[in-house]
C-alpha cells in the first residue's frame, strides 16, 4: 500500500487547529480544509503561524478574490458531453459529483495564491505595510462533499484507477482530493482517468498551468506587502520550510489542474 502525504484530519482537529480549519472553510466559502492546511497541520506551530500571517488577507477577501479573478482566465477546450447514465450515475450522485467539482473549481485558486503569499514569508520577505481596510462578505458556503475515500479500503481495480492521479509531494505519493471524493462513484472515476490522461502533459494544459501559476506568484509581493507584519512566534526552521515550500511548489502544479481539470467535469456531465 502507497503512503500518503501526512495531514490532520478535520474530525481529529481540536482546540486552535479547530478554531483555524472553521476560518479557513469559512472564508474560502467550501465545507473543507484543503490537503495543504491538513499537511501544515502536522507540522508543530506551522499552520498557526502561517495563518496568523496570512489571516488579514483572508479576512478582507483579497487572497480568495485575487485567485477566483485569475481563475476565470484559466479555461482548456471543453470535453465532449458525457451523460450520467453512461458513467453510473442517478440524479443524486451526478449532484454529489458536480457538487465536488464546484467546490475544487472554488478552493484551488484560494490555495495557490495562500501558498504563493506564504512562499515569499518564508524566503524572508517581512512586510511593514499599513494593513487591509476592505470590507468582504465570504460567498455561501457549497454544500458538503462526501469525503476523500480510504485506499485501503478500495478493491484493487480502483485504487489501480486512482493511483493514475497520483504525484509527489515531500517524498510521499499524494492523490489530490479532486480524484479521491470522485473514486466513491467508479464509473466517473474511470471516464475522468480516460479523459485527462490525454491532457496532464498536453501544451494546452501546460501552458495554462504555468499562466494561472506565475499570476499568482505575480501577485503574491503586492499582497504580502500590504501586511503589517508577521507573526511574533518563532517561524519555521530551515528544514521545514523546505519541506513546505516543497509542498507549495507542488500545489502550484496542482491547484491550476483542480480548476480547470473541476471546470471540464461542469462542462462534460450532463443529465
Amino acid at each position: 500500500m502507497q503512503t500518503m502525504l501526512a495531514e490532520l484530519s478535520e474530525d481529529a482537529a481540536t482546540g486552535r487547529i479547530a478554531d483555524i480549519y472553521d476560518e479557513i472553510r469559512r472564508f474560502s466559502g467550501v465545507p473543507y480544509v484543503s490537503s495543504l492546511q491538513r499537511y501544515l497541520a502536522t507540522l508543530p506551530g506551522v499552520l498557526e503561524w502561517a495563518w496568523d500571517a496570512l489571516r488579514p488577507a483572508m479576512v478582507s477577501g483579497v487572497i480568495p478574490e485575487t485567485g477566483w479573478r485569475l481563475a476565470r482566465s484559466v479555461r482548456l477546450t471543453p470535453p465532449r458531453a458525457v451523460s450520467a447514465a453512461a458513467l453510473g450515475l442517478d440524479a443524486a450522485g451526478l449532484a454529489a459529483v458536480r457538487n465536488i467539482a464546484a467546490n475544487f473549481v472554488r478552493v484551488a485558486p484560494v490555495n495557490i495564491v495562500t501558498g504563493a503569499c506564504l512562499a515569499q514569508l518564508l524566503t524572508g520577505v517581512r512586510p511593514a505595510g499599513t494593513g487591509f481596510t476592505e470590507v468582504w462578505t465570504p460567498r455561501p458556503m457549497l454544500p458538503p462533499m462526501p469525503g476523500n475515500v480510504n485506499l485501503a479500503e478500495l478493491p484493487d481495480a480502483r485504487r489501480a484507477v486512482l493511483m493514475r492521479f497520483a504525484t509527489e509531494v515531500d517524498g510521499t505519493p499524494f492523490v489530490p482530493a479532486l480524484y479521491r471524493q470522485i473514486a466513491h462513484w467508479p464509473g466517473a472515476l474511470a471516464w475522468l482517468a480516460d479523459e485527462l490522461g490525454p491532457r496532464f502533459s498536453a501544451p494546452e494544459t501546460a501552458s495554462a498551468r504555468d499562466a494561472f501559476r506565475t499570476a499568482a506568484r505575480d501577485a503574491a509581493p503586492d499582497i504580502v506587502a500590504r501586511l503589517s507584519g508577521v507573526p511574533a512566534g518563532a517561524a519555521p526552521d530551515a528544514d521545514t520550510t523546505r519541506r513546505i515550500l516543497a509542498t507549495i511548489d507542488r500545489y502550484a502544479e496542482t491547484s491550476p489542474e483542480m480548476t480547470m481539470f473541476g471546470q471540464l467535469i461542469l462542462d462534460a456531465l450532463v443529465k
